[in-house]
C-alpha cells in the first residue's frame, strides 16, 4: 500500500512540474500575442498556444487556439497564412488521433502551397500528409507522400538539410514496416549524416532509436543494444522524453524476452517514470504493460497487479479521450467549416460586386461609344472634338482590357510586384502599337466622314441661297 501511494505521489509531483513549465510556456505567448500588431504575429502566437495546450492534454483549449488561426488567416486573405493555418489545424487533429480530418486540411494545406509554388511550405505539408498515413498504416500512400517530401528536400539543397531528419526517419520506419531493413538502414544512415545533433536533439535521440530497430530487424543485436544504450544515454542528457521511453520499453521488451527480467525492470521503469513526467498517458500505459509482464514473470504478483491497473486505467483513459475527442472534433469540424463558407460568402459577394463594376464599365463605353457615331455621323461636330472622344473611347477600352486581366496576372504572378510590373510592360508594348493605329484609322475615317457631312451641308446651303439669288433677280 505504502508502495502504490508513493508511486501515485511521484507522478502526481512529475505532472505538476511538467504543467507548471507548459502553462508558464503559455503565458508567455500570450504576452506575445498582446503586442502583436500583424496577422502573421497572431498566428504564430497562437499556434504555440494551441501547441502547449496539445502538451498539457487540454483539447477544448487547444481548439479554440486552432479556430483563432484560422478566423485570423481568413481575415487577412493572405494565402500564405492560410495555408500554414491549414497545416496547424492538421497537426491539432492528427495529435488527437483524428487522422481523416487531419489528412483533409493538409491536403487544403498543400494545394495552396502549391499555388504560392513556396517549397518549404510544399515539404511540410507533404512530409504530413505521409506521416498521417503512416500512422494509418497506409504505407504505400506514406511511401508515396514522404518520398516526394524528400525530393524536394534534394531540390532545397543546403536549405533543405534541416529538413532531412524529419523527411528520412519516416521513411526508414516505412521500410522496416514494410521489411525491408536494408531500405530502412539506408534512410537512417541518410538522416544521420544530415543531423546536427546540437541544433536538433529530439531528432537526433529518434536517429539512435531507429539504427537501434533497425539493427534489431536485421539481426545485429549487439549493434542494436549499443544504439538502445546511446539513445538513453543522449535523452537523458538533453531531457528528450519520447525518444528515452520508446528506447528503455523496446529494450526491456527485449531484454524480458531473452530471459534477463532484472535488467528488463529497470530499463521499463525508467522509461515509466520518464512518461510519468511527460504526463503521456499513452507511453505510460505501454511501459506499465511491460513492467506486468517482468514483475509477473519474476514471481511478483502484487506488483504485476499493481502495474496491471495502471495499464487498464491508462488504456481507457486514452480510448475515453480518443472517443470523446471524435465527438468533440465533429462540433469542431463543423463550426471550421462554417467559417471557410462564411469566408467563401464573402468572396462571392465581393466577386459580384467586381463583376457588376465591369458591367457597368461595359456599359459606359457602348454608351461613349454610340455617342461618339452619333456624333460622327448625325451631326456637324469639331474635327478637334472627334480626336478627343477617339483617344479617350479608345484608352478606355484599353484600361479595361487591363482591368479584366489584372485578376489573372495577380493569379500567376502571386503578387509579385516585380513580376506585375513586367507583365503590365509586356502587355503595354504589345496594345500601345495597336492603340495608336487604331486611333488614326477610327479618327481619320471619322473626321473625313464629318468633312463630308460638313461638305454636304456646305453645298446645301450654297444651293439654298443660289436659288434664293434667282428668286431676286427673276
Amino acid at each position: 500500500m505504502k508502495k502504490i501511494v508513493f508511486i501515485i505521489c511521484l507522478i502526481v509531483s512529475a505532472q505538476t512540474v511538467f504543467s507548471q513549465s507548459t502553462e508558464t510556456e503559455i503565458q508567455n505567448w500570450y504576452e506575445i500575442l498582446k503586442h502583436a500588431k500583424t496577422p502573421e504575429e497572431q498566428v504564430t502566437a497562437w499556434s504555440n498556444i494551441s501547441e502547449s495546450y496539445g502538451y498539457l492534454g487540454k483539447p477544448d483549449s487547444c481548439r479554440y487556439a486552432s479556430e483563432q488561426v484560422l478566423r485570423i488567416a481568413t481575415e487577412s486573405n493572405q494565402d500564405l497564412l492560410l495555408c500554414r493555418a491549414y497545416l496547424y489545424l492538421g497537426n491539432y487533429f492528427s495529435n488527437v488521433s483524428d487522422y481523416k480530418q487531419a489528412l483533409e486540411y493538409e491536403f487544403k494545406s498543400l494545394k495552396l502551397a502549391e499555388k504560392l509554388d513556396s517549397l518549404f511550405d510544399i515539404w511540410i505539408a507533404t512530409k504530413e500528409i505521409g506521416v498521417n498515413f503512416k500512422e494509418l498504416k497506409n504505407f504505400d500512400e506514406a511511401l508515396k507522400y514522404l518520398l516526394k517530401a524528400s525530393s524536394i528536400v534534394q531540390r532545397l539543397g543546403s536549405e533543405g538539410v534541416s529538413l532531412s531528419n524529419r523527411t528520412y526517419t519516416h521513411l526508414s520506419e516505412i521500410y522496416l514496416e514494410l521489411g525491408q531493413p536494408d531500405s530502412a538502414l539506408r534512410y537512417i544512415q541518410i538522416a544521420n549524416e544530415n543531423t546536427d545533433r546540437k541544433s536538433d536533439d529530439y531528432g537526433y535521440a529518434r536517429v539512435l532509436y531507429i539504427f537501434a530497430i533497425v539493427h534489431q530487424a536485421k539481426g545485429d543485436h549487439d549493434l542494436a543494444e549499443s544504439y538502445f544504450k546511446k539513445c538513453l544515454q543522449f535523452s537523458d542528457e538533453q531531457n528528450v522524453y519520447s525518444p528515452f521511453v520508446t528506447s528503455a520499453t523496446r529494450y526491456g521488451k527485449y531484454l524480458y524476452e531473452t530471459g534477463n527480467y532484472q535488467e528488463s525492470k529497470m530499463y521499463a521503469l525508467r522509461g515509466y517514470f520518464k512518461a510519468v513526467e511527460a504526463k503521456d498517458k499513452l507511453l505510460i500505459a505501454n511501459a506499465a504493460s511491460l513492467l506486468r509482464k517482468v514483475y509477473y514473470a519474476s514471481g511478483q504478483k502484487d506488483s504485476s497487479y499493481f502495474y496491471s491497473e495502471i495499464k487498464e486505467a491508462y488504456t481507457d483513459s486514452v480510448f475515453s479521450e480518443q472517443q470523446r475527442n471524435q465527438i468533440q472534433n465533429l462540433t469542431f469540424g463543423r463550426q471550421l467549416k462554417e467559417l471557410e463558407d462564411q469566408e467563401l460568402l464573402l468572396e462571392a459577394e465581393k466577386q459580384r460586386s467586381q463583376n457588376i463594376q465591369y458591367a457597368l464599365i461595359a456599359v459606359s463605353i457602348l454608351v461613349l461609344l454610340i455617342l461618339y457615331l452619333m456624333l460622327s455621323r448625325s451631326f456637324i461636330t469639331n474635327t478637334k472634338l472627334i480626336e478627343y472622344f477617339g483617344v479617350v473611347a479608345l484608352l478606355i477600352v484599353f484600361e479595361f482590357l487591363n482591368l479584366l486581366l489584372h485578376p489573372f496576372l495577380e493569379k500567376i504572378t502571386h503578387h509579385n510586384p516585380l513580376l506585375m510590373l513586367l507583365s503590365l510592360v509586356s502587355i503595354a508594348a504589345l496594345l500601345v502599337p495597336m492603340h495608336h493605329k487604331i486611333e488614326k484609322w477610327a479618327t481619320s475615317k471619322l473626321i473625313e466622314k464629318n468633312k463630308r457631312i460638313r461638305l454636304a451641308a456646305a453645298r446645301k446651303t450654297i444651293q439654298q441661297l443660289d436659288g434664293g439669288g434667282k428668286d431676286v433677280v427673276g
